[in-house]
């Protein structure tokens, strides 16, 4: 039984942890494993979340996440590591990491799980797959397979070898849905001004879509001169990609003080006003805000020519509590963390992963039209569609070994 896998990014390494009744073959144009895998979580790996959710995944196909997640959920995927030997922590947030907080101690110790069953041909590219004769062709030479499980991610961190090229070769064999970049930063059309770059506060950040508010999210906020970034913006990633990709209005409301209320905030810079009633408003927001932020806050304020202070205070208090920014596009495409879009799941059986179109063949992993929110959730996705195929495939094609 040849089995070949497309990829040796985390889905085909989750698929070769769980499989271990066959050799199996994995294909990888890089001259290692798990190269995007050495990146997530900044380097530390957040693999899975305790808030786990439905709620969490984005396909056109809602309920196709069911299933996998059911049947492998992050309590299975903690004890699977913890198997191989992989300890673990959580952050107050819900984040699981590996003790180690290093990306590389996952990719190492899956490897080495991997390397007993499965064949590496590394620095090996697929061009091309007669799917019908059941050939791989790659730059080198040409394969013939029995099972072919394709798991070569999306086309985002392309220089990990991402590229989204498997989507063209299937092109005329499934349906795929356009893909478009999450988990990045965004272009805003009112971005605050270069002398704000790369200021980072703590804030909530609210997104809204033709006016509706859909989520918020209070972490790190970072401004630059083209929007916004930061783990709050990377956590409403998806729904803003969502909302561009439907040509939807998008706007985030950043909240500076999400900690105290209006009349909470005013009360405090009014008492500052009355210690200090000479003070000009900038030096009297010195110790409420980022001084890179002050002079934009009260530009934004409009308040220059008031002559009530009490009224200017109230002004500056609404402009801290909400900055709006218009949100026109994705920044960073090229290094988007993960895809939306991709295999239509429409034309996938949600408790195997094989394809309905296509004979023989497996999806797992990013490259279907699933995207996990910021969080831990697409790599939780990579282990629980991998343990579908796995065991499909093992009831199929090897049941009697």
């Amino acid at each position: 039984m040849k089995i070949f896998v497309l990829g040796a990014g985390v889905a085909a390494l989750a698929f070769a942890s769980f499989f271990k009744e066959n050799k199996i073959n994995i294909i990888e144009k890089n001259s290692f494993a798990g190269r995007k895998l050495l990146a997530t979580g900044n380097g530390r790996c957040n693999f899975t979340n305790l808030n786990l959710s439905y709620d969490n995944y984005f396909s056109a196909n809602r309920d196709f996440v069911k299933y996998a997640l059911d049947n492998f959920s992050n309590k299975d995927l903690f004890k699977h590591f913890e198997k191989m030997g992989i300890e673990w922590t959580s952050l107050e947030s819900g984040r699981a990491y590996p003790k180690t907080m290093s990306s590389k101690t996952v990719r190492d110790c899956l490897y080495l799980e991997a390397k007993d069953m499965a064949n590496f041909i590394f620095d090996t590219e697929v061009i091309a797959i007669d799917f019908k004769n059941k050939l791989l062709y790659t730059s080198k030479n040409k394969f013939s397979y029995d099972v072919l499980v394709i798991a070569s991610g999306g086309n985002t961190l392309k220089n990990s070898g991402s590229d989204g090229k498997v989507w063209q070769m299937l092109k005329k064999e499934t349906n795929i849905i356009d893909p478009m970049p999450a988990i990045t930063n965004y272009l805003a059309l009112n971005p605050l001004p270069k002398a704000c770059k790369g200021t980072k506060v703590r804030a909530r950040a609210s997104l809204k879509i033709d006016g509706k508010k859909i989520k918020d999210s209070t972490d790190d906020v970072i401004f630059q001169a083209y929007g916004l970034t930061g783990t709050a913006i990377l956590n409403l990633s998806t729904y803003i990609s969502l909302g561009l990709r439907n040509k939807k209005d998008v706007s985030i409301d950043i909240d500076f003080y999400p900690e105290c209320s209006y009349n909470t905030l005013l009360e405090k810079l009014m008492a500052k006003a009355k210690r200090y009633p000479q003070r000009s408003f900038e030096e009297l927001l010195l110790g409420f805000l980022h001084e890179n932020l002050i002079k934009e806050i009260i530009k934004r304020s409009n308040i220059r020519n008031f002559k009530d202070k009490t009224k200017a205070l109230s002004i500056i208090c609404k402009t801290l509590k909400s900055t709006s920014f218009k949100i026109i596009d994705a920044h960073d495409k090229t290094n988007a963390q993960v895809s939306l879009g991709g295999v239509d799941t429409k034309r996938i059986n949600p408790k195997t992963m094989k394809s309905l179109d296509i004979r023989d063949t497996y999806f797992i992993g990013e490259v279907m039209d699933v995207a996990g929110d910021c969080g831990g959730y697409n790599i939780q996705w990579a282990f629980s569609s991998a343990k579908c195929a796995s065991d499909d495939i093992r009831r199929l094609y090897v049941k009697d070994k």
